[in-house]
């Protein structure tokens, strides 16, 4: 005999209302984007995110009080409520995931829905507010009374709660700008992804940009379009001096190859000057044992580039180099009177008086010559605490394993 299907919103409640919830908080809040166009973006700033937060506490710990006696906190203190709230949550930064992050210009259904923009978005703020609900009252029931053998389940809980309160609350505080320093200048401005400056509580001289490249490559384009011609792998291999390559149909030989050059006459020479570009004079076999000779050169900001045309259709000609490594000397000053001297590198941030600087990029056309350095400045005065919940969520997950492992092994024994 098949069991008697129970049905919705008849308590207990359990997945089917757990997930009905869910999902409902969330058409609510795509709802209100579509309807009301709010203007995203627009973060909750200090001290408001501070009020917000222990309003928000004060309302937890008064719903705890009205319900605890009752069917609902047995539900939303549950695996059911946990499971559903997890799970759409989920399907919301997977759907970041697939959707850029970005402002649209364009009006369309993602820019209606937000969700180019999820973050700051009715839907998730929503779906995390009844997360960290469910959460808190997951944590007071398995802590009240206290036991011991619940100590890591709390710590996890407790962490995950804590990492989820402060992004939600610090996302408006946290600071992503950029500068642009030129060599021998100090620059005290940052400016945001709209173009709107602020005065930073620090300045920055850049004294020196250094750049090392890798070489450039040999490549064969087509003559009409200009595209890389590629019927074979590698479709580009680095030059280096005396090298002897097969390159698609041709047979290269690289008879010199000069970093730094500049062009006189017929020939290029060794020339060590403000946008010296790369050269090389190479040798070209064809198919019908035609060899061709001559320069190729990338050029640069202030030099022409020089290919070698192979026929017709085809010419051989030397890439543009590509970054090795690039980082910037530069000299830091605060408003304590102090200054330090700080090599800046992509991904080796300098951390100081709460702001950290990143190497993230160079003026490109000018190559290894610029004199302008691009770095960003990042202020999240609330990492530290998302710091601490992941760090609670990894001692209560590895205390969890510990025990659960210690008591398999007990009652095998």
């Amino acid at each position: 005999m098949s069991k008697p299907t129970k049905p919705l919103w008849q308590t207990p409640w359990g997945y089917a209302e757990s997930f009905l919830i869910a999902f409902g908080l969330i058409i609510i809040g795509f709802l209100l984007e579509f309807t009301i166009q709010s203007s995203t973006g627009t973060s909750i700033r200090y001290p408001m995110n501070l009020i917000l937060g222990a309003v928000f506490l004060a309302l937890l710990l008064g719903f705890y009080r009205l319900i605890r006696k009752s069917s609902l906190f047995l539900f939303l203190s549950g695996i059911p409520a946990s499971i559903g709230a997890i799970s759409v949550l989920t399907l919301l930064v997977i759907i970041m995931g697939l959707t850029p992050q970005v402002p649209m210009q364009e009006e369309n259904l993602i820019t209606k829905l937000s969700l180019n923009q999820l973050t700051t978005s009715w839907p998730f703020l929503f779906i995390n507010f009844y997360l960290l609900i469910v959460l808190a009252l997951v944590i007071i029931r398995k802590s009240i009374p206290f036991k011991m053998k619940n100590w890591g389940f709390v710590c996890s809980h407790l962490g995950l709660w804590i990492t989820i309160f402060a992004a939600g609350l610090g996302s408006g505080d946290l600071m992503r700008l950029k500068m642009d320093l030129h060599e021998n200048k100090t620059e005290w401005k940052a400016y945001d992804d709209k173009g709107n400056y602020y005065e930073l509580p620090l300045a920055i001289k850049l004294n020196d940009f250094m750049i090392d490249e890798f070489n450039p490559k040999l490549a064969v384009v087509e003559n009409e379009t200009g595209k890389l011609y590629e019927p074979s792998k590698p479709s580009m291999i680095m030059i280096e001096n005396d090298l002897t390559t097969q390159l698609h149909d041709w047979s290269v030989t690289v008879d010199e190859f000069l970093p730094v050059s500049g062009r006189a006459g017929d020939k290029y020479h060794p020339l060590h000057d403000f946008g010296a570009a790369p050269a090389a004079r190479v040798s070209v076999s064809t198919s019908t044992s035609e060899t061709l000779t001559g320069w190729i050169s990338c050029g640069s900001f202030n030099r022409p580039h020089e290919s070698l045309k192979l026929n017709e259709n085809y010419s051989l000609l030397m890439t543009v180099p590509e970054p090795k490594k690039f980082s910037s000397k530069v000299t830091i000053f605060t408003p304590d009177g102090k200054k330090e001297e700080q090599v800046l590198e992509v991904n080796k941030p300098q951390s100081v008086n709460g702001w950290k600087i990143y190497q993230l990029s160079y003026d490109e056309k000018m190559g290894k010559y610029s004199t302008l350095s691009v770095v960003e400045v990042v202020k999240d005065p609330w990492q530290i605490y998302v710091y601490i919940g992941i760090f609670m969520m990894m001692i209560g997950s590895i205390y969890m394993f510990w025990r659960g492992n210690k008591v398999t092994i007990n009652n095998e024994q």
